[in-house]
């Protein structure tokens, strides 16, 4: 019986290609009768645990806009930056990280991706709102991104399902280290240091991805775009 490598099931019949991935199909044709593996299982269901947590935030979104706009004066929010709208950005960055701590995944780059999302707008949103000096856009977001690069490259080799999200791996580190770089150059702003050495740990660990699992990425690229 044939063998598909990406979704590790087995297929009979004279057919030469995967019916769920259409990914070609190891081994010889045995003469087997026709046979197709069932439906994959629905998508992962809400738990209660994260409907609580979405519920009890988006509740405390809507008072905390609801007192800023509605009931305070417009004097009294101290004219910088309405206090509720940084509540609102790290409600939603806690739900990112609840989600992908709750959730979980087997595609180890969204998850870090998620993750570094949601601490980077609740590290952004509180340095405009304390007034810190930009602290979280010079130091803390581009360690972030270093940090996220780094064990992007790490999980890359430890995770066994590499071959079905390599291409995400590649495309995690050109948005995370590339492209805030060619932002700022666009831009016209000084780049910072610590932006320049995200950039450096960006084109490293894409060549070290490359070299080192060039061909799982080749054979995920081929099954995209069905070559």
């Amino acid at each position: 019986m044939k063998h598909c490598p990406h979704c590790h099931i087995e297929v009979g019949g004279p057919g030469r290609y995967c019916p769920l991935c259409h990914t070609p199909l190891a081994g010889g044709d045995d003469g087997e009768a026709p046979y197709f593996p069932p439906s994959p299982p629905p998508g992962q269901r809400m738990p209660l645990a994260m409907k609580l947590v979405l519920f009890v935030l988006l509740a405390a979104v809507v008072v905390c806009v609801a007192v800023d706009f509605l009931i305070l004066e417009p004097g009294e929010t101290g004219g910088r930056l309405h206090w509720s709208l940084a509540v609102a950005v790290c409600a939603a960055a806690a739900l990112l990280l609840c989600r992908a701590l709750l959730l979980g995944s087997r595609n180890a780059p969204k998850l870090l991706f998620q993750i570094l999302i949601g601490t980077a707008l609740v590290a952004y949103f509180l340095d405009r709102f304390l007034g810190l000096g930009g602290v979280s856009f010079l130091y803390v977001i581009p360690i972030l991104c270093s940090v996220t690069l780094a064990l992007n490259f790490i999980f890359a080799f430890i995770n066994r399902r590499f071959t079905e999200n390599g291409l995400v791996y590649l495309l995690l580190n050109i948005a995370v280290g590339v492209t805030p770089y060619i932002a700022l150059t666009v831009m016209r702003a000084r780049t910072p240091l610590t932006w320049v050495i995200c950039l450096i740990v960006s084109v490293i660990t894409f060549l070290g991805l490359v070299i080192f699992k060039g061909r799982a990425l080749r054979a995920e690229l081929e099954k995209r775009l069905h070559l």
